[in-house]
């Protein structure tokens, strides 16, 4: 078989990178070695919270712009329900730092925006528990992303562009045939001009080099119900992000009818390889259920559902998004827990480099060099 680009993995960049090239008319064949929105990847679990106002930094506010834009594009051309904007609380102490943060990139940016003190929040969201000190900023431009849904509607869009998709496929490895690049499955191989590598927290499988510097981090995620589940629809109940007391869980509101996620930083180390993600311990449920209960009240402690996922990260926490001109591979990978609702906007880089366009919003601090020293 014979391409001008593959794409290695089509979960939530490589989904997204496959629908931009096809897009721009190259002969992209997609390679994923599981199903289209398989339930093993990062990206699964019901919901993923979107923010425009965001305190990891200033230069991620234009890139939010340009993901919103194309989330929207998305949910066009594939006529599938992609994306809730009910909004997003960040709650926390009056002098968070990363609060601060979100109010300063809503105020630089001019996004749509509210500060709410405790007073406010009680009264238009009594869901959560409030100290009088605490304080939210209510990003009006965000909400729920359903990711499953995302992931599939992507390669479909490529699909319907001409790209061509096998599932079930494991790339296996690389090697130079005449100048190009050859993948190599188990079933046959694949010439082709350049190289997307979109594989997550399996990266390490075909760039073992990495090792030391990547790590694959679990990442839980629990369901609880709320005695009235009327209170918690998206029209009631804003995606939440709360850092107080030590303690740091972020969630979305119930689409589902009866239940809303409510997640925790990372608990557990990290571990070799996606298929030794640990299980979670009785103590573990107790201990998330009581926190959740803790900052909402009506939630029942016990989770009605858990699951548990990994996330492959960088020591920067920024992506690895870097085209090696010598070899044509391109590493579209390492999201590190905060990806997601950047997808879109990480596959059109990625389809960028492949094509030599320039775009404004690379970040030369993504690539490899930049952070591998």
């Amino acid at each position: 078989m014979d391409a001008d680009v593959v794409v290695i993995g089509l979960g939530s960049t490589g989904s997204m990178a496959l629908w931009q090239l096809a897009k721009r008319g190259l002969r992209a064949v997609g390679l994923e070695q599981f199903g289209i929105g398989h339930t093993r990847g990062s990206y699964a679990g019901d919901s993923r919270l979107f923010r425009s106002a965001v305190h990891e930094g200033p230069r991620f506010v234009p890139m939010l712009a340009r993901a919103r834009e194309l989330w929207f594009e998305l949910e066009k051309e594939s006529g599938r329900h992609l994306y809730d904007e009910c909004g997003a609380l960040q709650i926390g102490d009056s002098g968070s730092g990363s609060l601060l943060k979100s109010i300063e990139s809503a105020e630089q940016f001019g996004l749509p925006h509210e500060v709410l003190d405790a007073a406010a929040l009680r009264a238009r969201y009594p869901q959560h528990r409030v100290d009088d000190n605490t304080v939210a900023v209510l990003d009006h431009r965000a909400g729920s992303l359903f990711p499953e849904a995302s992931v599939l509607a992507a390669v479909e869009a490529a699909k319907a562009c001409g790209a061509q998709v096998l599932t079930n496929t494991e790339a296996i490895d690389f090697d130079e045939d005449g100048g190009r690049l050859k993948i190599i499955t188990p079933d046959l191989s694949i010439t082709c001009d350049k190289v997307v590598v979109a594989t997550g927290s399996w990266t390490l499988r075909l760039r073992p080099d990495l090792k030391g510097f990547l790590s694959i981090i679990p990442l839980s995620l629990t369901w609880f119900m709320p005695r009235h589940p009327e209170l918690f629809g998206p029209d009631r109940f804003p995606v939440f992000i709360r850092d107080e007391d030590g303690v740091h869980l972020y969630g979305t509101p119930s689409h589902d009818s009866y239940s809303i996620k409510v997640a925790t930083e990372p608990l557990w180390p990290a571990i070799p390889s996606p298929d030794q993600v640990p299980d979670f311990s009785r103590e573990d449920l107790q201990k998330i259920g009581g926190w959740a209960a803790d900052f909402i009240p009506d939630l029942n402690p016990e989770p009605v559902r858990h699951s548990m996922h990994h996330e492959l990260c960088t020591p920067s926490g920024l992506p690895l998004i870097d085209l090696d001109d010598d070899t044509g591979i391109l590493l579209l990978t390492a999201l590190s827990g905060r990806g997601f609702k950047f997808a879109p906007v990480y596959g059109e880089l990625a389809a960028d480099l492949v094509t030599g366009k320039p775009n404004d919003l690379h970040d030369a601090g993504f690539a490899l060099g930049a952070q591998h020293r």
